[in-house]
């Protein structure tokens, strides 16, 4: 009996289904059923974990939060992963100021919160106040949010009227609008935050197309379809977003009908659950890039030569099929395919030459230097790791990698005195090319100043320009063309990353449901409103 003609009776144990799919022995967690409550069609969505704090100017990474707050929150923009340009959310349209550096947003009419609070520039105004101003009895310690959307360059928020908000920058900054659709950017009720205050991010009300009914930590979050949503009522009117950290039972709970979509297989899984006739494997863009940075101040890496050298040596081809069963893409240089910024001429920059490796090597008197490669613990990057490690040694370098936990991993990553070599991921927060680059790679940052240790070098000011100057650019097709040049410019004059593959997580869906958005969830973004059961 094969995976792709085996439809499992319901009598079937889940061990024993797990071991028919040739999956692990460990045992099964006993899945939950969802039923269908009044007739309400219901989308079950697995989570990884739920602290079940959704406070969003605290938020810094993927996870639980993003997927919840993605569900029940909006900003002003919105994208959605497809169009590579900014789309109107809460605010309908926006005008730009002649120089750049006013954008005045446009809040739709009649929209109100989950809560029924009305939904204007003021409440805008309150949400956003709330990042610049470090007295306001609501701002959480180690808010993040004002750094995210600009930092010092953002040097205001203003209501000039009952139905425009107002945003005023230091200098002309084209990726903001993009900016505004990160989870860290969404509108909160003015009602909830005065009665919450700090704890705002454990009673989240917003304004999404579904809002929060029920929460329980390390289990579930129940939200309903909401009424007032600017794009309309959503047609799935319950999603149950719930803990199922475990691979095999993700698959079974597919398989079952348990569970409708998730974004956490492993890529070795695909294979199988593509040849089962309930479950469907949504392909997605390889917004995820996976980089090998280089500390640019660390022994021989100060030498650009050593640099390129360590960029040429890495086998590419044998990551994609080694960590990733050849489920992922070989990589241009920052920007990946899905991204304006890329150019298919980027590949030259990432081409796998093992022996002009080891002539740089050679040429710069790094022939058996010894370097030690720091990589997390967990997913994909041990495997990478062990691709990676032999492709260096291979041209005479001396490299051992160190696999961390996540914690130690971040506290070394952002020390320049405490590594040489680090794998880095950047995923789309949201799918504007500055991504990528100013919180990455531009002077004064935590990537340029402790990662890569880059901002020292001389030809960094010529990058700095280059990006300012791409930011200053809104003309989307002008702007593009300014990142492949940055793209260039980098591999070419400073080399402070090795681009090593660009992939996706895997979206798996019931065969019922239509309308995923899977570029999104390929990126760990959580779009669901277009969502709808076929049958």
């Amino acid at each position: 009996m094969t995976t792709r003609d085996f439809n499992p009776p319901t009598a079937i144990t889940r061990r024993r289904f797990g071991q028919l799919l040739g999956l692990s022995g460990a045992a099964l967690a006993l899945p939950w059923r969802v039923e269908a409550q009044d007739g309400v069609e219901t989308l079950v969505f697995a989570l990884p974990g739920l602290v079940g704090n959704f406070e969003p100017h605290t938020w810094v990474g993927f996870g639980d939060t993003v997927h919840v707050m993605d569900t029940a929150a909006r900003g002003l923009t919105h994208m959605n992963f497809t169009d590579p340009l900014p789309q109107p959310a809460i605010a309908e349209s926006w005008t730009i100021s002649d120089d750049g550096r006013t954008y005045d947003f446009r809040i739709r009419e009649g929209l109100t919160f989950h809560d029924g609070t009305a939904l204007d520039a003021a409440a805008v105004l309150r949400t956003f106040r709330r990042m610049i101003d470090e007295d306001d009895p609501t701002r959480p310690e180690l808010s993040f949010a004002l750094d995210n959307l600009g930092g010092d360059n953002v040097t205001g928020f203003e209501a000039p009227d009952a139905m425009t908000f107002r945003i005023n920058l230091a200098k002309p900054d084209a990726a903001i609008l993009g900016r505004l659709s990160r989870p860290d950017m969404v509108i909160v009720s003015p009602a909830a935050l005065e009665e919450y205050g700090q704890e705002i991010g454990l009673n989240f009300v917003s304004c999404g197309p579904y809002r929060i009914v029920d929460v329980t930590p390390n289990e579930r979050v129940v939200l309903e379809a909401f009424d007032n949503f600017y794009k309309g009522r959503p047609e799935v009117g319950r999603i149950v977003m719930q803990v199922i950290p475990e691979a095999v039972a993700q698959m079974t709970s597919l398989a079952s009908g348990d569970l409708t979509v998730t974004n956490l297989i492993p890529h070795s899984n695909i294979d199988r659950l593509e040849g089962m006739d309930q479950i469907r494997i949504e392909q997605s863009a390889a917004f995820i890039s996976a980089m090998l940075a280089m500390n640019c101040e660390a022994g021989v890496l100060s030498d650009i030569r050593v640099r390129q050298a360590i960029n040429k040596a890495i086998d590419r081809e044998a990551v994609v099929a080694e960590a990733f069963f050849g489920k992922a893409e070989l990589p241009g240089y920052i920007t990946p395919a899905a991204e304006q910024g890329y150019a298919p001429e980027h590949r030259r920059l990432s081409e796998y030459d093992p022996e002009g490796a080891r002539a740089l090597l050679e040429e710069a008197g790094a022939t058996g230097a010894e370097l030690s490669l720091i990589s997390e613990n967990s997913g994909f990057w041990p495997r990478l790791g062990q691709v990676v490690e032999r492709s260096l040694n291979d041209v005479g370098l001396n490299v051992t990698t160190e696999y961390l936990d996540g914690g130690t991993f971040n506290g070394r990553l952002f020390d320049k005195e405490a590594h040489e070599l680090a794998f880095l991921q950047r995923s789309a927060f949201f799918p504007d090319p500055d991504g990528r680059f100013s919180p990455l790679f531009a002077s004064g940052t935590a990537g340029a100043d402790e990662i890569t240790a880059q901002s020292g070098l001389p030809a960094q000011a010529r990058l700095d320009e280059m990006i300012a100057a791409a930011n200053a650019e809104s003309d989307p097709e002008a702007r593009g063309q300014l990142y492949v040049e940055i793209n260039t410019y980098m591999a070419e004059e400073i080399m402070p990353v090795a681009a090593v593959v660009n992939t996706f997580l895997p979206v798996a869906v019931s065969e019922t449901l239509a309308g995923v958005n899977a570029n999104a969830l390929g990126t760990y973004r959580t779009f669901l409103e277009d969502t709808t059961f076929t049958s």
